[in-house]
This record gives C-alpha cells, sequence and structure tokens, in this order.
C-alpha cells in the first residue's frame, strides 16, 4: 500500500436484505443495502454472512468485511460526531 492513503470511513447500513427494484422493462435488480456486496452496488448475495447479527446492535467491520469489534451505542454517536466535523 506504498503511496496509498486510506480513508477511514463509518458508514451505517441500517438493512441486511437488498432492495428490489424493477426496471421499466420489467427487469430485477437487486440493491445492496448492508453494504458489503463484491458488486456494490449490485447486491451479490453476501448479505447472508451477516444475517446473524443481532438486531439493534453495532458492528466495526473492516474493509474485506471482517468483524473488527461491536460497538456500544455512545461510541457510534461519537463516530457519527467526529464523521460530521470532517466534512
Amino acid at each position: 500500500m506504498r503511496g496509498e492513503s486510506i480513508m477511514p470511513r463509518v458508514v451505517l447500513h441500517s438493512s441486511k436484505r437488498p432492495y428490489r427494484h424493477v426496471t421499466e422493462k420489467g427487469e430485477e435488480v437487486w440493491i445492496c443495502m448492508c453494504g458489503f456486496s463484491e458488486t456494490y452496488p449490485i447486491c451479490s448475495g453476501r448479505h447472508r454472512e451477516f444475517a446473524r447479527e443481532a438486531e439493534g446492535k453495532y458492528f466495526l467491520y473492516d474493509q474485506k468485511g471482517n468483524l473488527i469489534q461491536e460497538l456500544t451505542e455512545e461510541e457510534v454517536v461519537r463516530l457519527k460526531i467526529k464523521s460530521s466535523r470532517s466534512i
């Protein structure tokens, strides 16, 4: 990664399932809502790996989708405040 910069960011996704969109031609397109699709923004089905996460909990993942830790609500609020200041 020499010469490359990594931009840390927090992305909150509130759904574990894709969004079904029907085009004018009647074709179904599944839009990723979990944020882990290998073909983002199109769903790759990877959300199934995270389907067992507890509802109402917060999890921190690395860029490859590996779980780093569970976050408390206070930590999530702090992250939101920090990210809004950097905009």
